[in-house]
């Protein structure tokens, strides 16, 4: 045992001896090498100063040869000694002034190192803005230092490392020869100038870097050697240590790891054995628990619990212990804790084991989430309140709506009745005053409503499958009566490769157009307003691509500043106040105008020009979908059109060409008659009417036209003009081959006429064909035997429903004032079709729908039942649908769209039912 401590002993100081020895072998070797440094630095300095000293010397004795030498044969030959001697020919310099370019001159060498200056503080005149002075620090100190020590020279060394510098000055020192000169020529600063006075400083400076890195390399090499040397030595000590120290330095900084990890955690971390007892917890614990560690440690766990988890707590643990069946090891729960002032608080609560050998330990991390009980009952309340509020909302955006369509159905439909009546001239005039104004309630009415249904989340898309041309047309026709009063032609285009039967909502499209051409309507006071319709982007190739479309809504109108252009799609802008007092509107068209286009996929856009006009512009995606046809024309290949509008004839000609028929266009009847007197082979002539005297007998007037031009020609024509043109035109006999169309022309008047030429022979006549209808008795007796139930508990609403059917043809029809009454006439009578209000008292048309369809007979589930609604809101229409209604009519109720829902329904020909109507009138 003595043995084996004496080798521990020896062996201890052996490796800290060794140690020692390196560590003072490379301190040695460091400390050599920076004596050497700086002695080898020292002595750098002193040749650097004593080369600089001799050049100066050299410098000054140079000096003394001129001025001994040169000077007086110089002289003896008439020569002028002067500062200014470049100026002349004859000239040498003085001393001084020779010495001071001589300075420059080594100073500019190309090939030397050295630079001089000679300076002085009493420079003459010529030289104080040039060099005459001190320029630095050095040289002021210099002049300083020399004036009190002349016969001593100073030096300084400036910069580091490679731009370290030598300045060294010595003075110059007046001689007996240079007294009289100095003191007698023109311009000297002093005139008492005595031998050995200091009249300058003469200055040398050179870099020392050539000697310091020769030095530095030399002794960098040798330090490198001798700490190699140690370096080596340190290894092989390190590598001696390392087996035996690195187990417990590990073990050290693991335990250290581990301890400040657990304690910045902000979680209370507790470790208990396997009889419960607390055996080490992290700082956290205080914050979280109100228990310091010291206080935990030995005690059992079960003081931290509420309840019947503090009674049952051990019995948990020994259960685990012997059956292995994990409680709540590994699964996070939420328990409630007990501080150490008897609170209570919610936690989460993690558990995990770890066993070493025989041992097991249990860690819990422990999570206060009082504050996160609170924020979510917070956020469940707030959810509910906004939940709450958006039901407010959207119910009273429903009565709203309910309440306002109610008495405008009455409205507009009493107006639509009187209109269909014998009404004289101002009567007339008179009621479709009070029909506009109620169209434009409406519109203002529909606008706040979607506004309010943007807001609200409200406002939907419902896509379809439907023909775009119909829509386009529909939105014409309704507005082109709007524009004839204001005497604006209205036109539409629509390019070749725009798909005729698309995916999208036709009922939101046709609100956009009808607003945008509204509005371009509104603001336009003369000249034209035009619908183009194009692709926009890649052209679909495929059915069931998509396609983006542009519609571009283009007016001659006023135009719009650029500075309202920007808020112009805000809600409730309009570019000045003054526009609403002129035009009218609330200002909520554009906006909601934009929020449908995005919802459809696209965007708005705008051009405006003051003065010139604007250009609204509506992208939306739509899905193209099967059956696309094109237009088939082999017969009319070419075409001369008389066009009265020159700004409109450019996209008449474009829209042509791609029915593939060749236009000629003129814009005057003297163009119309030179052209076809050269060229009388067109397959057809179009004439505006506007190009016409209004009087059909004046010499300008469409007879002497239409003779005219048969004498050329016996090809068809086409006239198109105004609806009041085309009345008077259809009173005159116009001759054989000739059509009338109305303005704007419709693509689909085209296409029956373009359809009907390839049809007949080429002598046949082509005149406006008219739908066939049948016999009056027939459709009475059809339209006599439908039965029908009007559901509806407005007694306005219901007598203007009563009026409408019968203006329909319809006779037999009996009426419910609400849901219970419904219900018990369809069971006692047997109905076509019920016409059933959603909003009544006692049943409403929803309850009563569903109580019919549960009826045990078939008929009732076959019974066509249609809503009258006065609600738009986003999910009407699905309600309806749910209820078990096959259709709705949205209120205020128009006699064209019950006509088409009842003839949609009772699969009756509305145009038999309205020739019955003409007959007994």
């Amino acid at each position: 045992m003595k043995n084996a401590n004496v080798y521990s002993s020896d062996g201890f100081v052996t490796r800290y001896i060794v140690y020692i020895l390196s560590f003072l072998l490379v301190i040695g070797s460091t400390l050599v090498f920076w004596v050497s440094y700086q002695k080898s630095r020292s002595v750098n300095e002193e040749i650097a100063v004593y080369e600089a000293s001799q050049f100066a010397a050299s410098v000054a004795r140079f000096r003394t040869f001129y001025s001994e030498q040169f000077l007086p044969r110089a002289q003896e030959n008439g020569m002028v000694i002067t500062h200014d001697y470049l100026s002349r020919k004859d000239a040498l310099p003085l001393p001084a002034t020779m010495m001071i370019d001589f300075a420059k001159f080594l100073t500019d060498a190309k090939d030397s190192s050295y630079k001089v200056r000679i300076y002085s503080d009493l420079p003459f005149p010529w030289r104080k803005d040039k060099d005459g002075g001190a320029h630095d620090d050095f040289e002021r100190w210099a002049l300083q230092e020399l004036r009190k020590s002349p016969e001593q020279a100073v030096w300084r060394f400036e910069g580091k490392d490679d731009n370290q510098v030598l300045r060294y000055a010595r003075a110059d020192r007046l001689g007996a020869s240079c007294i009289e000169c100095h003191n007698t020529y023109p311009g000297t600063p002093k005139k008492d100038w005595k031998v050995g006075d200091v009249r300058g400083v003469l200055v040398v400076s050179r870099p020392i870097s050539g000697f310091e890195k020769a030095t530095q390399s030399a002794m960098m090499e040798s330090f490198l050697m001798l700490f190699g040397l140690g370096i080596a030595m340190l290894l092989v000590l390190v590598l001696a240590l390392r087996g035996l120290r690195a187990s417990a330095e590990e073990l050290k900084a693991s335990q250290i790891k581990s301890r400040t990890i657990v304690d910045s955690v902000l979680d209370a971390i507790v470790v208990i054995n396997s009889k419960g007892i607390m055996i080490e917890a992290n700082e956290s614990v205080y914050p979280v628990l109100g228990y310091t560690q010291q206080e935990l440690l030995g005690q059992n766990i079960n003081i931290l619990m509420e309840g019947e988890h503090h009674v049952a707590h051990n019995g948990y643990l020994q259960r685990y212990l012997h059956t292995g069946e994990p409680h709540i090891i590994g699964k996070p729960r939420q328990l409630i804790a007990r501080r150490k002032d008897g609170s209570s608080f919610p936690i989460d609560l993690s558990v995990s084991e770890a066993r070493f050998g025989d041992n097991v330990v249990f860690t819990g991390i422990i999570r206060d989430i009082s504050h996160r009980i609170v924020a979510q009952q917070e956020l469940a309340t707030a959810r509910d309140a906004a939940l709450e509020s958006a039901r407010l909302k959207s119910e009273f955006l429903a009565n709203m709506s309910h309440e306002i369509r109610t008495p405008m159905n009455g409205v507009i439909g009493m107006t639509e009745l009187l209109l269909g009546s014998k009404l004289n001239r101002e009567q007339r005039d008179q009621v479709r005053t009070v029909q506009h104004s109620a169209e434009s309630l409406l519109r203002i009415i529909n606008d706040i409503l979607d506004f309010s249904k943007i807001e609200a989340g409200k406002l939907s898309i419902s896509s379809s499958r439907f023909e775009l041309l119909p829509v386009v047309e529909g939105v014409i026709d309704l507005l082109a009566e709007y524009a004839h009063t204001k005497n604006i032609e209205v036109a539409f285009f629509i390019d070749a490769d725009v798909p005729a039967i698309i995916v999208s909502d036709p009922i939101r499209l046709r609100q956009i157009l009808i607003n945008l051409l509204n509005n371009a309507i509104k603001f336009t006071e003369r000249g034209h307003v035009i619908l183009n319709i194009r692709t926009s982007g890649d052209v679909w190739q495929h059915e069931g691509d998509k396609q983006r479309l542009l519609f571009e809504v283009m007016d001659t109108g006023c135009g719009i500043p650029a500075a309202a252009q920007a808020k112009l799609f805000s809600a409730f802008s309009q570019v000045d106040g003054s526009v609403t007092r002129q035009y009218g509107g609330t200002g909520l068209g554009l906006a909601i105008c934009k929020q449908l286009a995005q919802l459809m996929g696209g965007d708005v856009g705008l051009s405006s020009t003051v003065g010139e006009g604007s250009c609204f512009s509506i992208t939306l995606q739509v899905v193209v979908v099967a059956g696309q046809q094109r237009l088939q024309n082999p017969r009319v290949t070419s075409l001369l059109m008389l066009g009265a509008k020159p700004s409109l004839n450019r996209y008449y000609e474009k829209q042509i060409r791609q029915w593939g028929i060749e236009p000629t266009l003129v814009e005057t009847l003297n163009s119309l008659m030179m052209t076809l007197e050269e060229n009388n082979r067109y397959d057809v002539v179009v004439l505006d009417a506007d190009m016409f005297y209004y009087k059909p007998e004046h010499p300008l007037g469409i007879l002497a036209v239409l003779h005219a031009v048969r004498q050329c020609s016996a090809v068809p024509l086409i006239i198109y003009g105004s609806a009041r043109q085309i009345a008077v035109l259809e009173t005159i006999r116009l001759g054989r081959h000739v059509q009338l169309l109305t303005k704007p022309i419709k693509h689909s008047a085209i296409q029956r006429y373009l359809q009907r030429s390839n049809t007949l022979p080429v002598e046949a006549t082509v005149e406006v064909t008219r739908p066939a209808t049948a016999s009056p008795d027939t459709v009475k007796t059809t339209a006599t035997v439908v039965r029908i139930l009007l559901t509806e508990d407005h007694m306005v609403n219901q007598k203007v429903a009563l009026a409408m059917l019968k203006k329909l043809g319809y006779t037999q029809i009996d009426c419910a004032m609400n849901g219970e009454e419904a219900l018990a006439a369809v069971q006692q009578h047997t109905y076509d079709v019920v016409l059933m209000d959603c909003q009544m008292p006692q049943m409403d048309g929803y309850e009563a729908t569903r109580q019919i369809r549960q009826l045990a007979d078939a008929r009732y589930q076959a019974l066509p039942i249609i809503a009258l609604t006065a609600h738009t809101m986003k999910g009407d229409d699905e309600k309806c649908f749910a209820a078990g209604m096959n259709d709705y009519l949205s209120k205020p109720v128009r006699v064209d769209e019950l006509q088409q829902k009842l003839a949609k329904w009772l699969k009756v020909n509305p145009l038999q039912l309205l020739a019955v109507v003409a007959a007994d009138a």
